[in-house]
């Protein structure tokens, strides 16, 4: 799994707040860059066990501020807005 779809997944599990977004929109918020830099790889890989995930170890992997610093807050505001 790619860093940055989790944090997607993240975003996107909010329903109330998906579903009146501009997807494409609200992905560009994101910089990819700076989002997989926010997760390490070799914890989140320890996160899965053949078909078993440890879903809080997967979360505990991703540095919070740096996944929050790598979302422009009004890009992702005027997605949520569309």
């Amino acid at each position: 799994m790619k860093p940055f779809m989790l944090l997607l997944a993240l975003f996107l599990s909010f329903p109330s707040l998906a579903v009146a977004a501009d997807y494409g929109k609200l992905i560009d918020s994101v910089d990819k860059e700076k989002a997989s830099d926010s997760v390490d790889a070799e914890k989140l890989k320890g996160s899965v066990d053949g078909t078993d995930i440890d879903y809080k170890e997967a979360y505990d992997s991703v540095d919070k501020e740096k996944a929050a610093d790598s979302v422009d807050v009004e890009k992702a505001k005027e997605a949520l807005a569309d």
